[in-house]
């Protein structure tokens, strides 16, 4: 396969400008508030970051809670994400409004977070973030996770049981397989997206819900770990001043369930695990009626070797959708009353000496076409979802284990991303209509993901 040529004196340029944006004085998934409560480095929770080790698996589980008692200055955080991107053929109008046809940097994400205890007497803590998206130039909420989480011992065996007010299927999970955690962790916001995808991704922070999840270690080394959640549309008003708006009307509760069995050695770890959902969403313009019905089943896998000097991780999933476009379809929204949608992923990833670090991942979307469903005119004219992709991305962490003295807990990731697609939006060449290949939009991105 025939890789995108580089702009590296671009790149460079452009890397060099946010180095410099950085380096100034400044008042996640990964943030430096739950070292800082901790009294630990990055390393301990994260390999690399935002990938989870065993202790940060517990950590999140008990409710962001370990090392503290109630909300400090510590425990508020930032983000920064920028870079630059260049992808394989220049997109005519721009690559967004107001940004040019190719060869572009941007801070395309900004956000503030508050982790950590609100009542570590009780178990009571909160991942809580906010976002401006600086491509879209757009507010909202991001990322909610509020946890009560406590701990007692059934038949000498030990047993760990909380709830959660979260905002998106999947948040809550403790495993990096799942589409709210899974690869790309850092995506060009500027690069090109395939049209189709599953719900469970849709809806994040569009939807609020409350659950009950339980973790049951039945031996010291295995332990097995059930959630149930159930989510309403986020209303209108509510909507609008999150950012998050217009609401996503959808009939009753979703029901989102997640079991996994995790086995872990002094080095090693390994999940495997089940998922899903159950939507009734109305068509697109109704509020009331018949709806249609989207189903989200996926099984999922991940492997972990973790050592001081190296650390090795494999996630895998599979998702499969079924819809049902019960009232979709009498109303022409679909040229189909049944399609499927199936998601595939495998990324691997390896940090050396907690500094340097590379992954491999590759992604499949497959799917019946649906003329209805899936075109959109100039960007997927064949009516068909199939796009699949291969990412290599490396990385540089400069403070992984200790940041600066003046502030140890910063963090950051110095990274460059190469994606190409061999298929996308259902064809390899003119999938649009217009003469673009999938080849088109393979992209380099490159930037730094700054924490602090």
């Amino acid at each position: 396969m025939k890789r995108n040529k580089f702009n590296w004196t671009g790149a460079a340029g452009a890397l060099a400008g946010l180095v410099a944006m950085t380096a100034m004085p400044h008042g996640a998934q990964a943030i430096p508030s739950f070292a800082a409560q901790t009294g630990m480095p990055c390393s301990a929770c994260h390999i690399g970051f935002p990938q989870l080790t065993p202790f940060g698996r517990a950590f999140k589980m008990d409710g962001y809670v370990q090392g503290g008692t109630f909300p400090d200055v510590k425990n508020f955080a930032a983000m920064v994400q920028g870079g630059f991107t260049q992808l394989h053929d220049k997109v005519p109008g721009g690559l967004a409004p107001n940004y040019p046809s190719n060869n572009a940097w941007s801070i395309q994400q900004t956000s503030l977070f508050y982790g950590g205890a609100l009542d570590g007497n009780i178990g009571l803590g909160a991942f809580v973030q906010g976002t401006y998206d600086g491509i879209a130039h757009h507010y909202s909420w991001d990322n909610l996770d509020i946890r009560l989480a406590q701990m007692t011992t059934i038949a000498n065996k030990r047993v760990v049981y909380g709830f959660t007010f979260n905002n998106s299927p999947g948040l809550t999970d403790l495993w990096n397989t799942l589409p709210a955690w899974g690869y790309p962790f850092i995506p060009p916001g500027l690069g090109a997206g395939a049209t189709a995808g599953i719900q469970t991704s849709a809806l994040a922070q569009a939807v609020a819900g409350v659950g009950g999840y339980v973790a049951v270690n039945l031996t010291p080394a295995d332990m097995l770990y059930n959630e149930v959640d159930l989510y309403k549309s986020v209303p209108n008003h509510t909507a609008a001043m999150l950012g998050s708006g217009p609401e996503v009307p959808i009939s009753g509760v979703i029901p989102y369930w997640r079991l996994a069995l995790q086995h872990s050695s002094w080095k090693q770890s390994i999940e495997i695990g089940t998922s899903g959902l159950v939507d009734h969403p109305y068509p697109s313009g109704f509020t009331h009626g018949p709806t249609d019905t989207l189903t989200d089943v996926g099984v999922d896998a991940q492997y972990q070797y973790i050592t001081v000097q190296q650390a090795f991780s494999v996630q895998a999933s599979y998702f499969h959708e079924f819809q049902y476009w019960g009232a979709s379809y009498p109303q022409g929204g679909t040229a189909n009353k049944n399609d499927s949608l199936d998601t595939e992923s495998l990324t691997g990833s390896y940090l050396w000496h907690q500094m340097f670090g590379v992954t491999e991942a590759y992604t499949n979307i497959t799917g019946n076409a649906d003329s209805g469903l899936y075109n959109s005119g100039t960007s997927n004219a064949n009516g068909k979802p199939n796009t699949d992709s291969f990412t290599t991305e490396l990385d540089y962490y400069p403070f992984n284990t200790d940041g600066p003295k003046f502030f140890p807990w910063v963090n950051a990731k110095f990274f460059v991303e190469n994606t190409i697609y061999p298929t996308f939006n259902g064809l390899a060449h003119n999938y649009d209509g217009n003469g673009r290949s999938a080849q088109a939009n393979d992209v380099w991105f490159t930037g730094i993901w700054l924490v602090f």
